[in-house]
C-alpha cells in the first residue's frame, strides 16, 4: 500500500436509507484541513422536591449526531479553470437537491481513503464567496456543510442488541420458526404477526424460510 499517495475526500450518494442503490460520487477539489463531529444524548429530569440536593435524570435515547465539513472551490487556474458555480452545482446536485425518484434528497457517505467518516444526510449548505472577478463572477468559494447522521434500521437494531417491545429487532428465521411464535417471543403476544408480515413485505405469514432476516418494529 502506497501511504504517500494523496487521496481525496469522496462523497457518495445513495437512494436508499441502507446506503444501497448508488446515485453517484464526488471527489473534493481540495481536502479539508479539519472536520467536526458532535453527538448528543437525551435525558429527562424528574421534578425534585423542594430542598432536594440533586436532580435525577433518566436516559431517553440517542440524540442527533452532527458532522460538519468545509468544501473549497477555485477557478483561478491554480488547480482548475472550471467555473466555481459549476463545481458547486455538481456537489449540490448530489447531496442537496431533491431526487425525484425518492421524493427527497439523497443519503450520503463521506469517505477519506479507507476511512468512512460519516453516513447520513445534508442538513445545511452555507456558501461564502471569497474571491470575485471584476465582473462579479465567483472565482473562489467556501461551502460550510452540516450533515446529520442516519442509521439504517437493521444496523440500529444490531447495535442496540436489546430485548424490549419498544425497540426494533432483527431476527434470523430458524428451522421450525413461525411468524406468530417469533412475535410471541419478542412482543409477548402473537397477534402482531400480520403487522410484522406487512412491514417485511410478506405476501403470507408462511412465506418465511430458515436463514431469512425479519425486522420486528417497535410497538406503537
Amino acid at each position: 500500500m502506497d501511504t504517500g499517495k494523496l487521496t481525496k475526500v469522496k462523497l457518495v450518494a445513495y437512494k436508499k436509507p441502507d446506503f444501497s442503490d448508488k446515485v453517484g460520487d464526488y471527489d473534493v477539489l481540495i481536502n479539508p484541513e479539519k472536520y467536526n463531529s458532535k453527538s448528543e444524548l437525551r435525558y429527562s429530569t424528574n421534578s425534585s422536591p423542594v430542598g432536594s440536593s440533586a436532580e435525577t435524570v433518566k436516559f431517553r435515547g440517542a440524540g442527533s449526531n452532527n458532522f460538519q465539513m468545509d468544501f473549497f472551490f477555485d477557478s483561478t487556474g491554480v488547480i482548475t479553470l472550471e467555473p466555481v458555480d459549476r463545481q458547486m452545482d455538481k456537489l449540490k446536485g448530489l447531496i442537496y437537491s431533491y431526487n425525484g425518484d425518492i421524493h427527497e434528497p439523497n443519503y450520503i457517505k463521506i469517505i477519506w481513503g479507507t476511512q468512512s467518516l460519516f453516513e447520513g444526510r445534508l442538513k445545511s449548505w452555507d456558501v461564502q464567496i471569497t474571491m470575485m472577478d471584476l465582473d462579479g463572477t465567483p472565482m473562489r468559494a467556501e461551502v460550510k456543510a452540516s450533515f446529520v447522521r442516519s442509521v439504517p434500521v437493521k444496523k440500529k437494531a444490531l447495535e442496540e442488541r436489546r430485548n424490549s417491545s419498544d425497540l426494533t429487532h432483527i431476527r434470523m428465521v430458524k428451522a421450525g420458526d413461525t411468524l406468530p411464535a417469533m412475535c410471541f417471543k419478542i412482543y409477548g403476544d402473537s397477534k402482531y404477526f400480520i403487522q410484522v408480515a406487512q412491514y417485511n413485505g410478506l405476501d403470507q405469514i408462511r412465506s418465511i424460510s430458515p436463514g431469512d432476516q425479519l425486522i420486528f418494529p417497535p410497538l406503537i
